[in-house]
């Protein structure tokens, strides 16, 4: 048998022969070429000294820039949130996260209606809702006359004042810090009065070097030893003596009922009754506690005042729509989406055993939101 795995046709033969020259030329071509590799190179020298004098440039222009910027000092003004630019949230100190996240929400349509709305606001701190709240105007509200715009670089100055009337901004500029004064105008809008001097110490967050730098200018109005005798004779001895005077049902009480109680004054009434509002009703007094702002000490003064009752709405979470459910206090955004999307999805929930299913949902979450849910 023949083999014809070696045999070429003609026009192969002649296809070889050309590839086999074509080779050979490419091989032997280059020596034959001049050598460009030799020739002078290119001048950027003019190039690369006009590059270092725009640097110089810049470099001086920006010095000056940070230098003026270092030197000016960062003033704090009352604004409206839903207008605010980037100046007046560095004012107040808010971090860069935090001013990129306010001015996105605001630019893309967000507003903030009331100071509710800024609580739950997640991408501030604590302490940066502390520092921003009496900055905030809402509504064009009129702006009180203690609360002027604030030099976040002044030197303290020290003046007479009423511990029991001062403002907080008077405080911040005799250098008393953040945290003290916000404790202090706190204690005064519960309703907490000082009796002497002295009674200044009890500030949270006040040290003792801003005590004593205080106390030679904190005077008390003449009157306040005989209003100081008439409140201690009127004041209860024991929580079984308030107990058997004023009784707040937590589910019924109006604000003013609130203010009934020791050391809640119209603030904190106002917090309690939108806060409650927003729940559906507390569904334990401990829940109370839970109001922001609300001290402690002054909710273990009144626990013993407190009357639990039924809440009072619930969600249907089979019909309520995402921002229904986004808006009670226990339920992120997101958490309320995934509520939605899987009832969309799976159908309607059937009863609490249904919420284990979202796997995205945090077991703490299901627990508050949980009495507060109808499966109807």
């Amino acid at each position: 048998m023949d083999n014809h795995f070696f045999y070429f046709s003609k026009g192969e033969r002649i296809g070889i022969l050309v590839l086999v020259v074509l080779c050979m030329l490419l091989f032997i071509l280059p020596g034959f070429l001049p050598d460009r590799s030799q020739s002078n190179p290119v001048d950027f020298s003019s190039l690369a000294a006009q590059i270092e004098e725009w640097e110089n440039v810049a470099t001086t222009e920006e010095g000056k820039t940070n230098a003026q910027n270092s030197g000016r000092t960062l003033t704090a003004h009352i604004f409206d949130p839903n207008q605010a630019t980037k100046e007046n949230l560095q004012a107040l100190g808010l971090s860069a996260g935090s001013i990129r996240s306010w001015l996105s929400y605001i630019s893309k349509g967000g507003m903030f209606k009331s100071w509710e709305d800024v609580e739950k606001f997640r991408a501030l701190s604590d302490q940066e809702k502390i520092a921003i709240q009496p900055f905030l105007s809402f509504g064009g509200e009129a702006v009180s006359a203690d609360q002027h715009p604030i030099s976040m670089t002044e030197a303290p100055m020290m003046q007479a004042f009423n511990p029991n009337d001062v403002s907080k901004n008077t405080l911040l500029a005799m250098g008393v810090p953040e945290k003290a004064a916000n404790n202090w105008a706190r204690f005064l809008a519960s309703g907490g009065r000082f009796r002497k001097p002295e009674d200044m110490q009890k500030i949270y967050g006040l040290s003792p070097d801003n005590y004593q730098r205080l106390l030679p200018y904190a005077e008390l109005s003449a009157n306040v030893a005989e209003n100081n005798l008439a409140v201690a004779e009127n004041s209860p001895n024991t929580y079984e003596d308030v107990s058997a005077k004023v009784v707040v049902d937590i589910n019924q009480a109006s604000a003013e009922e609130w203010q009934q109680l020791r050391g809640i004054g119209p603030a904190f009434s106002k917090r309690i009754t939108n806060f409650r509002d927003k729940l559906g009703g507390f569904q334990s007094v401990q829940q109370v506690s839970e109001t922001y702002g609300l001290p402690d000490s002054v909710f273990q003064k009144i626990v013993l005042q407190l009357r639990p009752s039924p809440i009072l709405r619930k969600l249907k979470i089979n019909t309520a729509t995402v921002e229904e459910l986004a808006a009670h206090p226990y339920l992120r955004f997101n958490d309320a989406r995934m509520i939605v999307n899987y009832r969309e999805e799976h159908g309607p929930y059937a009863n609490a055993a249904d919420l284990d299913k979202l796997y995205g949902l945090e077991e703490k979450t299901k627990q508050s939101i949980l009495p507060y849910l109808s499966f109807e």
